[in-house]
């Protein structure tokens, strides 16, 4: 049976570069299974993240997210959500999965204000930026409640270095993008 790995990585801190280096490595957004962009659905990813005027809410929103990430996790690649407060509903979710490991990622209590710079850089809306601001520390209190393995990243350390520091094996090669 192959290992099934979750990843919970705060936005910035390298999930694509992962997805576009390493082969066992699944960049799995959230984004279009919670809401519908109509029209918009087409835009690229960093452009209608955090757009609240564009998008409504999906019903069939946090089961058609299950399913697509259990079928994903069935792969075997180290598979990679974005971790935000708003999504609590997944964490409960995976405390009940067996046979996921489960990592939470984010970045130093002090570095938002570089995230929020890389954020701006890749195009991302100043409301998503803010929506951001306001929930790192939410995340990070979560994390230090959690009982899930965790890493904390440090100034220009990514993720790829942290994962290696938990002793992952990445494979060098193209994974894959699941943006639906």
């Amino acid at each position: 049976m192959k290992e099934k790995i979750l990843v919970l990585a705060y936005p910035g801190i390298g999930k694509t570069y992962m997805a576009e280096n390493f082969t066992n490595v699944s960049d799995f957004e959230f984004q279009h299974y919670r809401y519908d962009y109509g029209k918009y659905k087409d835009l690229p990813l960093e452009q209608i993240k955090g757009r609240t005027e564009i998008r409504t809410d999906r019903p069939e929103w946090p089961q058609n997210f299950f399913k697509a990430l259990e079928e994903e996790l069935e792969k075997g690649r180290i598979v990679l959500v974005p971790f935000a407060s708003s999504l609590f509903v997944v964490l409960d979710y995976l405390a009940k999965s067996k046979g996921v490991k489960v990592i939470l990622a984010i970045q130093d209590k002090n570095s938002f204000e570089d995230i929020a710079n890389k954020f701006r850089k890749r195009g991302n809306s100043e409301e998503f930026i803010e929506r951001r601001r306001n929930d790192f520390k939410r995340c990070h209190d979560m994390i230090e409640k959690s009982n899930f393995d965790s890493i904390i990243l440090m100034p220009n350390e990514y993720l790829s270095d942290g994962l290696k520091r938990l002793g992952l094996n990445l494979i060098s090669g193209k994974g894959i993008k699941n943006y639906h």
